[in-house]
């Protein structure tokens, strides 16, 4: 029988865990790569993965910047950095460049100190490669608040006939004309596409449900991730499976009897179709290992409370 609780190690409730995945599923659900990703944050694509893959405790001010750059709720995503920060609290001290991962002149740094999220050895700023860490830190500094000053202009200049230009991973949403009161550039965030019973068997990525995607339970098989992730927008729910191999099965399920499955095709991780969760309904996920191996399932979860 499929358990339906996480196994010793993996809990719902551990912080650092949880602020991981739901990182990865930010990821995921906007489409881009890790160098995209870097390009839109102002931090290098290799920090990213070793955030989003636990490998290392994502800055602060990096998480900050990712709910900026991917229109997500900055407060969801700090409050999952906060529980996580106090749960490490008293496992690591600080380093000179705090635990915020910015230093004392307010340049941010990736978290282990590294100069791998700028390309100053390329010479840009005219800082020779050799330099010290700290005068290539503030050079990278100076270079963003020079851009930011640029944007800002920019914006300004044509905030009369402003037009929105997108990088194509807007998952095909066409542009939308900002209102008069919103700052130059900004945009509406794309519509839902579907609601309850309407998104069954569909796509989270097509419809735009994983934009508001959170995850509500999560549990392994083996090296197998499994989380149950949940869109209040669509009331819909979907299951996600990572560091799975090929041919590794997700399912997502509901009380009524619903339920849909992906397997892995390529890569080590897919969601599955959704299903409607709505009323007094319950949703769970679960991975099955591949050639008929093993299958566990997260915890039946119930609609989220509206507070």
């Amino acid at each position: 029988m499929a358990s339906e609780h996480p196994p010793q190690g993996l809990s719902p409730d551990d912080p650092a865990e949880a602020l991981r995945a739901e990182l990865l599923a930010v990821k995921q659900a906007s489409g881009l790569s890790y160098a995209r990703l870097g390009a839109r944050t102002h931090y290098a694509k290799s920090s990213w993965e070793r955030w989003i893959n636990g490998k290392q405790f994502p800055p602060r001010a990096a998480v900050e910047s990712l709910a900026e750059a991917l229109e997500q709720d900055p407060e969801r995503l700090l409050a999952l950095w906060e529980r996580a920060d106090g749960a490490r609290t008293d496992e690591a001290g600080t380093d000179e460049t705090g635990t915020d991962g910015v230093r004392t002149d307010g340049v941010p740094v990736p978290a282990d100190g590294s100069e791998d999220a700028r390309s100053d050895e390329d010479g840009e700023d005219g800082t020779e490669a050799g330099a010290p860490a700290s005068l290539r830190q503030r050079s990278a500094g100076r270079r963003r608040l020079l851009l930011v000053g640029a944007l800002c202009l920019l914006g300004a200049a044509v905030s009369v006939a402003a037009v929105l230009v997108t990088d194509g991973d807007s998952h095909g949403t066409p542009a939308a004309s900002p209102k008069p009161s919103a700052a130059a550039g900004s945009a509406e965030p794309p519509t839902p596409k579907c609601k309850a019973e309407g998104c069954s068997g569909k796509s989270p990525v097509t419809t735009n449900c994983a934009l508001d995607g959170q995850t509500l339970a999560l549990t392994r098989n083996k090296n197998m991730v499994i989380e149950l992730r949940y869109s209040k927008a669509c009331a819909a729910a979907w299951g996600r499976i990572t560091y799975a191999s090929k041919s590794a099965i997700v399912d997502a399920d509901n009380s009524a009897g619903v339920s849909f499955a992906t397997p892995v095709h390529w890569g080590n991780d897919v969601y599955s179709p959704m299903v409607s969760v709505t009323g007094r309904m319950t949703a769970w996920a679960c991975g099955t290992l591949p050639k008929g191996g093993a299958r566990e399932c997260t915890r039946h979860m119930p609609v989220p409370s509206s507070h």
